[in-house]
């Protein structure tokens, strides 16, 4: 036989079976074809720092905070006191906030109700997020690896941001190449001949 008329024998033994399969069993298998199509894979920068946060937290309450809520909370507002960047955002987000930024509302109850059961920080953030998505939408910067990386191709902005990080100086600088040279003198990079 030709490959058509064994295609077209085939697709006559699909429709016969579907024709005699239920609508029950039909809708089941919609069902589960639906669900194995629609799993998604976990990307792993989800929730990155409320994960952070809350982990950091948890590793510093010790037994006898963890007793109550308020011993977890006394713990949260001396950490948020002195974080910065995106954990204090976090901490914002919480509800765990300074004289200078306040709070967001926040769910600083849950949070320390949920360490107190021993809730690990994935899963706590994870629920969440099902409550305020700004949580997990927050995320660290990615990381420049200077050393494998042609300098050159970056902005003048990235640079900046490099030299901040760094603690290099940039004071006075115009020039791209200046941005430039001053990273490879901070790290010891030598220029390719």
């Amino acid at each position: 036989r030709s490959t058509s008329a064994k295609r077209q024998q085939a697709i006559h033994h699909v429709r016969r079976a579907a024709a005699a399969m239920s609508p029950v069993r039909s809708l089941l298998l919609a069902c589960l074809v639906g669900l194995a199509a629609g799993k998604k894979n976990e990307d792993p920068r989800d929730c990155e720092v409320c994960r952070a946060v809350i982990g950091q937290i948890d590793e510093l309450v010790t037994p006898a905070e963890r007793k109550t809520v308020e011993g977890i909370e006394a713990v949260m507002q001396k950490y948020c006191d002195s974080a910065k960047g995106k954990e204090k955002t976090m901490c914002y987000y919480m509800g765990i906030g300074d004289k200078e930024l306040g709070t967001a509302g926040g769910v600083k109850r849950e949070v320390s109700g949920s360490l107190s059961r021993g809730i690990n920080a994935k899963r706590l953030c994870t629920r969440m997020k099902k409550q305020d998505a700004q949580m997990c939408e927050l995320r660290y910067e990615k990381k420049v690896d200077v050393k494998n990386t042609d300098l050159s191709k970056l902005r003048v902005k990235e640079l900046r941001k490099i030299c901040d990080d760094e603690g290099i100086p940039t004071k006075g600088f115009n020039e791209k190449g200046e941005f430039i040279k001053a990273i490879k003198d901070k790290f010891g990079i030598k220029d390719e001949m």
